[in-house]
Parts: C-alpha cells; structure tokens; sequence
C-alpha cells in the first residue's frame, strides 16, 4: 500500500510545471534524538514490525486488487485535482493525476513487465533504467509486508521523532544512486516520513520529504489517507476520500495505450 501511494510524489516534476517556488511545510522535518543506550532493532526486526503493524500478511494475502481515489491540492497556486491508484496482485499498479478539471492530466503504469507514463509536457513514454526498476517495487501490492525483500540493503541507523512521535531511521537505495531515508513508527513500526536526495531520470539530483499521515484502516491493513510532499520545486497534499478492494480491473487498464489509440479503460 505505502509503495503505491508513494508513487504519487513522483509526479512533482509535473506538477512543478504548474507551481512556483515551494514554501515550507507546517510540519519540520524529521531531526535526530538524543542516542539512547538500549540497542536498535535490526532490520529483519523493523521490517517484520512493519508487516504486523500494517494489517498481517494473512490480510495482505486476501487483497487481490485495490482502488484508491482522492484529492490533490497545491495550495500555493491554489490549484486542485484528483488523484486514482489502481493496483493489482501481485505487481500491476496505474496512478492517474489529474488538474484543472482535467485539462492537465499524468498517467503512469506498470503492467507487471514494462512501465510507461504520459504527460502533457513529455507525452506518451515507456519507463526505462532507473525509473522502470523504482517502478517495479513500487507496483508490488503487498510491499509493506515485504519491506526486507524489497529493500535488502536496509540499515536500521538511528533515532528520531517525526512530529511527536518517536522513530527509528532506516535507510536504503534505490537504482540509480537514490538514496532514500525511511522514518518507522517506533510504536506501530508504520512508515510515517520519508526522505528522497539522487538524481532523476534526466540526471538532476533532486531532494523530497514524504510525510505519511492519518492512517486508518481500510480492507483490514493501515492506509495513509494524508500525504504531503515537499521538493524545491513544488509542495503538494493528498488526501485519500475512498479505497475499495477486491472489484473488477481489467489488466488492459495498466496496459501501455497506443500512441495513436484510446486510452486503457476506466474500469
């Protein structure tokens, strides 16, 4: 679930076509506590921590697909939109943003093989090198209880809170020389942040922070309904409305569309 909605925040390259400079967030980063004698979990630990805190494998196994739909919101140029994720077992996943009734809209999908993505400023495109490979963890539908697997070189480094909450850094990285630093819910085990720095798929290193907030439970595992993005570009909220489970998609949804033909179907 966190991998898919965390597909969301990379679309700021697209939305910083639409924002100025962004402003701060209301809610500062993530800063390091004071060291603490007991020892750190070790990441085998933090990740099964995870698992159990996000719902259970045995809850993730009855999952077969996942529709989410919400909203966007830049408050800075007071633009708004609509957010969908369509997700299917076991790695199949399509993020539609769209903006200003949709007049602005970016697409990108993952059909458990090739990944691809659209756009007004780029138009229709596969995924290649390190964009296709951070699109194929992400498209994995129980990720949050695979968190070791899908992230081996995790390394429990550290301490911290988030907000009020305390907090154990993991970091890890990604292809392409990402380097990414994940903030687990030292209660719950529950991402709650994240930080981003390496460079994107035209090779500019950019920076992100990734907050992960009013989890609730939806089909019996923990959903962020809340995401806030912040990039020096442009900073975004999405707030999930809806998250249905287990309906009909048809895999020719997450299909690369024609370049001269009709989109994958709605539904």
């Amino acid at each position: 679930m966190i991998r898919k909605i965390r597909l969301l925040s990379s679309a700021a390259g697209f939305l910083s076509l639409f924002a100025g400079p962004a402003f701060p967030q209301s809610t500062p980063a993530p800063k390091a506590a004071a060291a603490k004698e007991e020892a750190l979990p070790s990441a085998d630990e933090l990740s099964e921590k995870c698992a159990k805190g996000s719902g259970g494998k045995e809850a993730w196994a009855k999952l077969k697909t996942m529709v989410l739909t919400g909203t966007i919101d830049i408050a800075s140029i007071g633009m708004t939109g609509t957010v969908e994720i369509y997700a299917k077992s076991p790695n199949k996943v399509l993020r539609v943003i769209s903006l200003a009734n949709g007049q602005f809209e970016q697409k990108q999908g993952f059909d458990g093989k090739a990944g691809w993505k659209s756009d007004p400023q780029s138009g229709l495109k596969p995924l290649e090198g390190s964009e296709l490979e951070e699109t194929k963890v992400e498209a994995v539908l129980d990720s949050d209880v695979r968190l070791k697997e899908l992230h081996p070189d995790m390394k429990v480094t550290g301490r911290t809170k988030v907000g009020e909450r305390d907090a154990y850094t993991v970091v890890t990285h990604q292809p392409g020389g990402k380097t990414v630093t994940m903030y687990m819910d030292a209660q719950t085990g529950l991402r709650i942040a994240e930080d981003s720095e390496g460079p994107n798929e035209t090779g500019t290193v950019e920076k992100a922070s990734v907050f992960f907030e009013d989890y609730r439970t939806a089909c019996g595992v923990q959903a962020p309904y809340r995401l806030r993005v912040a990039t020096a570009a442009v900073s975004f909220v999405i707030t999930l409305q809806d998250i249905q489970c287990n309906v009909p998609v048809d895999d020719a949804k997450f299909a690369m569309p024609s370049a001269d033909g009709p989109a994958p179907p709605k539904s």
